[in-house]
């Protein structure tokens, strides 16, 4: 049954699979935006996770494909929290 379960979050369409991450991150009271990033000539600008006063912010690239976003927040989520095995059932689901 574990087999099917991989199978069928792999084929999920990534908006989909993007909207439950963001939801996800919500539950672990992560706040996540996607917003233009801007570049200008001498820095460049990448999408991650941050601190804003006590709130936990990831900022995704609204410019990268959602392909890109979905691996990115998935590893930035996975990055904040200490022990993946701590997290609500329905949370590590989508994550892993």
């Amino acid at each position: 049954m574990e087999g099917k379960d991989k199978k069928t979050r792999s084929t999920r369409k990534p908006q989909a699979r993007l909207e439950e991450l963001i939801r996800c991150a919500t539950l672990l009271q992560i706040e996540v935006r996607t917003e233009k990033l801007l570049r200008e000539v001498g820095y460049r600008v990448l999408s991650g996770s941050c601190r804003l006063k006590e709130k936990k912010l990831i900022i995704l690239d609204r410019d990268l494909s959602v392909r890109d976003q979905v691996d990115l927040l998935t590893g930035e989520i996975l990055r904040s929290v200490p022990d993946p095995a701590a997290v609500p059932p329905e949370i590590r689901d989508v994550l892993l």
